[in-house]
């Protein structure tokens, strides 16, 4: 880029005023800008697809394995086990014993602070989901039910059974033995604000609930309903999935587009480069017998100058130019003869001109007056002259 001083001229004067400078950006570097910004456009537009398509892909996918893991999982549950559950008592009795299978409560006493049952029913029940989670070891299932108050409450954990470490699911998100997640018979209510129309609807169907986010992470949920042998719905089957998986599928795409995508970017801009280069060299050449031709050579020839193995715009521009060159050097060699002669036509009128003017002017009239007055006495001197003379003769003769 350079600047260029461009002359003004003052209309109707035609005198040059004071310089006035502009930028300059040669063809080449506009050519590389223009396809630069038109390529950078594309890749973007192509890159938020691919990404999009792929999120939203892993997000299918991920929904509908949730989906094959939920209603695979609610087969397994033992319906009528699940049933009586609904009838076990909210807070256990202080002093009983938990049952073997109750996993880190196994053979401990219960306290006056202790929140889960101590029904082998419950701990059979938790084992069941346990199960499903060892199906997909990143999958949070549990169970809600509809108690005999009419409350909607969750019924089953599969964190209750303790163990966790890995992929623990307490407050802090940190993995530990003791038992994690929505106690016993506690109200769905309570840990939704508003129950969301996603479980309710998983009494009727099998319905996934799009992503959210609470204070532990981002999850997908499925729910799907649990149906006696009758085909009654006695609870739902839910199932949270974080969206890492999402997530790692999208920083998958973009750790192999960025490195792609780039270096298909670069190669263009240099394509470009190096092709634009192939136009503006021929434009340039045609360009620099142009300005031979405005510097007044016409014996120019620039059909050369736009030279291609195929002919095109260029060739044809160059063809046309050279015509042009042609037409207007014959024009002004014409125009310089019909000046030449104008030159001499008008060199004569202006010696008419000026001798009329001497002829008209009062001096000269004056003058001629003057000359014929002694025009005409200088005859009458002759003719007196002649006269004399003749005398003389006479009177000679007459002696």
């Amino acid at each position: 880029m350079s600047a260029v001083t461009a002359p003004t001229v003052t209309p109707g004067v035609g005198e040059v005023a004071s310089p006035k400078r502009r930028l300059r950006l040669g063809m080449r570097w506009k050519l590389v800008f223009g396809f630069g910004a038109a390529i950078t456009v594309v890749f973007v537009v192509v890159a938020g697809w691919i990404l999009s398509f792929s999120t939203d892909t892993a997000t299918t996918r991920l929904k509908n394995t949730l989906v094959d893991l939920a209603e695979g999982g609610a087969r397994t549950i033992d319906v009528a086990n699940f049933t009586t559950l609904l009838t076990v008592p909210e807070k256990p009795t202080v002093g009983d014993t938990y049952p073997a299978n109750a996993g880190y409560f196994a053979g401990k006493t219960v306290t006056a602070d202790s929140t889960w049952p101590t029904a082998e029913a419950y701990w059979q029940h938790v084992s069941e989901l346990r199960n499903i989670r060892l199906t997909n070891p990143t999958a949070s299932p549990y169970t809600l039910a509809v108690t005999p108050d009419g409350e909607l409450r969750f019924i089953g954990q599969w964190g209750a059974y303790g163990y966790t470490n890995p992929g623990g699911c307490d407050a802090a998100g940190k993995p530990g033995d003791e038992p994690c997640g929505v106690p016993f018979f506690f109200s769905a209510a309570k840990v939704y604000g508003t129950v969301p129309s996603y479980v309710t609807d998983g009494f009727l169907r099998t319905t996934a609930q799009p992503a959210y986010t609470d204070s532990l992470n981002t999850w997908i949920s499925v729910y799907t309903p649990i149906k006696d042998t009758a085909g009654r719905t006695v609870g739902v089957v839910g199932v949270d999935y974080p969206m890492s998986y999402v997530n790692n599928v999208r920083s998958h795409v973009l750790r192999v587009l960025y490195p792609v995508f780039g270096a298909a970017y670069v190669l263009l801009l240099v394509l470009i480069y190096f092709l634009s280069g192939l136009v503006t060299r021929r434009l340039g050449r045609l360009t620099s017998g142009s300005q031979k031709v405005a510097e007044g050579d016409y014996s120019v020839d620039v059909t050369g100058s736009a030279k291609a193995r195929f002919a095109d715009e260029m060739s044809d521009l160059a063809d046309s130019f050279n015509v042009m060159i042609m037409k207007v050097g014959e024009r002004e060699r014409s125009l310089t003869r019909t000046v030449a002669v104008l030159r001499v036509e008008i060199d004569e009128a202006k010696r008419k001109d000026s001798v009329k003017e001497i002829v008209d002017s009062d001096f000269f009239n004056d003058l001629s007056k003057k000359a014929i007055a002694m025009r005409a006495k200088v005859k009458d001197l002759e003719l007196t002259d002649s006269v004399i003379g003749a005398g003389g003769e006479v009177s000679g003769a007459s002696e």
